[in-house]
């Protein structure tokens, strides 16, 4: 307010003894003191309630197995489920002694093959998956659509080793209905 217009008769004072303008100038609190110490003690139980319920951050020395890993290490050819770095099948290798499968591919077996095309095809396929995982290194990722935890999609520069695998006739696309390898075609 401008305190040097007025009119006569305006300094008069009102009941409280203040001026009528110094009424008006007065800053009124817009929010009580209480409301907002209520709401600071409302959020710091939410956040301690919420603790519990959020799940807790990895740590770097136990890294998540869904993270991403870029993998740059020799792989041989094997049949040890607990291998640090070998190829067990098609779409099958271990890895620092966990198992995982190709999450992208359907392929042939050896063990339990229907016919000998079956197995030959799944000797190929493996000798094949073993070149293309130790032809550089490529990263490991989660596949997000299947609940299995050891379900990874192969990536090298974004492209799928899975996808290679099918280009190159060794693997079928993922399919839950079983595939006749013994079928011509």
């Amino acid at each position: 307010m401008a305190y040097s217009l007025h009119d006569i008769g305006d300094e008069d004072r009102d009941r409280s003894g203040h001026w009528l303008h110094d009424k008006q100038d007065q800053r009124r609190a817009i929010v009580p003191l209480r409301l907002i110490l209520i709401a600071l003690l409302m959020g710091a139980l939410l956040l301690v309630l919420m603790r519990h319920v959020l799940p807790a951050s990895t740590t770097a020395s136990a890294p998540s197995i869904d993270a991403p890993a870029t993998i740059s290490t020799r792989f041989a050819a094997c049949d040890d489920l607990d291998g640090q770095a070998c190829v067990l099948a098609t779409d099958a290798y271990a890895y620092q002694g966990r198992r995982y499968h190709l999450a992208d591919i359907s392929a042939p077996r050896l063990e339990g093959a229907a016919c000998p095309q079956e197995a030959a095809l799944a000797r190929a396929g493996r000798t094949a998956l073993q070149g293309m995982l130790n032809g550089g290194s490529f990263e490991a990722h989660a596949d997000p659509a299947d609940s299995d935890p050891t379900a990874r999609i192969l990536l090298r520069d974004g492209v799928s080793l899975g996808q290679l695998l099918i280009l190159k006739r060794y693997a079928r696309p993922w399919s839950s209905k079983p595939i006749n390898w013994c079928a011509a075609g």
